[in-house]
């Protein structure tokens, strides 16, 4: 099978929306397909759901399986479809006597492949954020249909406690992902007159000669 050109990927796109993109639409359409050549796409699952059933879930090819545990920072795949459970469980919006689609499935397994995971901690933080996420926009959804003030207390204080519960594990895959590096920066440097700075990082050392201590520079 012949792989398609970006030329057909264009014209495909143009084709989608019925129209002649404009110069400006070009500019959007070259800046996605760079965006997308740049990343792999996110792995698919085959979802079959029936009311008050189990979800029955496969993956199509041997791609998409390896897919799978790289979205979720591993190798192992036992804990692929472990933190897959977990995902579908807490962030699937769905009737509670219907198991969620496939659509919604794929959905959230492309957000946590948009996370980038490095290993299982990140996906578990990845995991607990796009929860959170849904649960945050949820409860917007419930705050603008609220009916009464303590309706409209009740899902406010909710959606608010989300959101900062989402920024606060965005910080803490940054911190994780920094691995407790520190960075110090040196705003205002005063040299005063007779006095001499250096640009740039220094190293001293300590050394005992004849009773001296000599610092050393790079």
């Amino acid at each position: 099978m012949t792989k398609p050109t970006d030329h057909d990927r264009k014209k495909s796109v143009a084709n989608a929306v019925g129209t002649t993109p404009t110069l400006q639409q070009r500019a959007v359409i070259e800046r996605y397909l760079m965006r997308r050549g740049s990343r792999p796409n996110a792995p698919r699952l085959v979802v079959k759901s029936k009311p008050h059933k189990p979800l029955q879930i496969s993956q199509p090819s041997i791609a998409d399986v390896a897919g799978l545990a790289l979205a979720f920072g591993t190798t192992d795949q036992g804990v692929a479809n472990i933190l897959l459970t977990s995902l579908i469980g807490a962030a699937c919006d769905s009737d509670p006597t219907c198991s969620p689609s496939e659509k919604d499935v794929n959905g959230m397994l492309a957000a946590i492949h948009g996370v980038g995971a490095n290993d299982e901690i990140e996906t578990m933080l990845a995991v607990q954020m796009v929860a959170t996420h849904f649960a945050a926009t949820r409860a917007l959804r419930r705050l603008k249909g609220s009916g009464t003030i303590p309706q409209h207390d009740s899902n406010g204080n909710l959606a608010v406690k989300l959101l900062r519960t989402f920024a606060a594990q965005t910080e803490a895959l940054q911190r994780y992902r920094g691995k407790g590096q520190q960075k110090v920066t040196v705003e205002h440097v005063h040299v005063h007159t007779g006095a001499q700075a250096i640009v740039g990082s220094v190293k001293k050392c300590v050394c005992q000669f004849s009773g001296l201590s000599h610092g050393s520079l790079p």
